[in-house]
């Protein structure tokens, strides 16, 4: 079975959802399908740049104030939490451009390591805070997938993997893909949002029961999109 799916690695519902889904196949046991997983990038933020600015002062711009935006990633933290991620929104976040860090996540599906590469990131990002402009803070999530660092900072450097990512980014807004995460199961089911295990599992049993079914879309609530991001 073949999950694509679009994410961005300052989306907290797409490493939420990551670990949904991980937990619907466990919830499957035997009965799981073997999954070949691919991932592909997707601009929340596409006018975001270089220049970090803290991530609690740019919520606050788009949501409508501090107070709501503290309640909204007080109340994403604890959804978090309770999937065992190590949210913490007290670490200083910051909003900056995540084209670099897709640009190290083409590279890591090339190697073979791109799901430790993006566990890194969202870590990095979620956990620790860190600034995922930041060439130090990339090639140490390079170097957790495996990754050399000569072979990162060379990355870094040019805009090797830019044109492709771009192309990926493209082909989401064609499909009609407006938030994240967006799970498309064998090309034709369509799971929107960081669903509840039991969902997922659910979709996943049809997907492999009903081939030929045509597309379907759980609720997006639990969903990243540009226009109205979701702490």
């Amino acid at each position: 079975m073949r999950i694509d799916v679009w994410s961005d690695v300052v989306c907290p519902w797409c490493w939420i959802g990551k670990r949904r889904l991980e937990r619907a196949l466990a919830l499957l046991g035997d009965a799981a399908p073997e999954v070949e997983l691919h991932s592909h990038p997707f601009l929340l933020d596409p006018e975001a740049g270089s220049e970090p600015v803290p991530l609690r002062e740019a919520y606050a711009r788009k949501f409508g104030g501090a107070e709501r935006s503290a309640q909204m990633l007080a109340s994403t933290q604890a959804t978090a939490r309770a999937e065992g991620l190590p949210f913490d929104f007290d670490r200083g976040q910051v909003r900056v451009t995540t084209l670099p860090a897709h640009r190290l996540l083409w590279l890591a599906a090339r190697e073979g390591g791109a799901g430790r590469a993006a566990e890194a990131l969202f870590h990095a990002h979620f956990a620790e805070g860190r600034n995922l402009a930041d060439p130090g803070v990339l090639v140490a999530a390079g170097q957790a997938a495996g990754l050399p660092e000569a072979r990162i900072r060379a990355l870094l450097a040019g805009d090797e993997g830019e044109a492709e990512v771009r192309a990926q980014v493209a082909q989401a807004q064609a499909m009609g893909i407006r938030s994240v995460p967006t799970f498309v199961i064998d090309g034709r089911h369509v799971v929107q949002g960081a669903q509840p295990p039991d969902l997922f599992a659910q979709a996943l049993r049809r997907a492999g029961a009903v081939a030929a079914a045509a597309p379907e879309a759980g609720t997006g609530d639990a969903a990243c999109g540009p226009d109205g991001r979701r702490a």
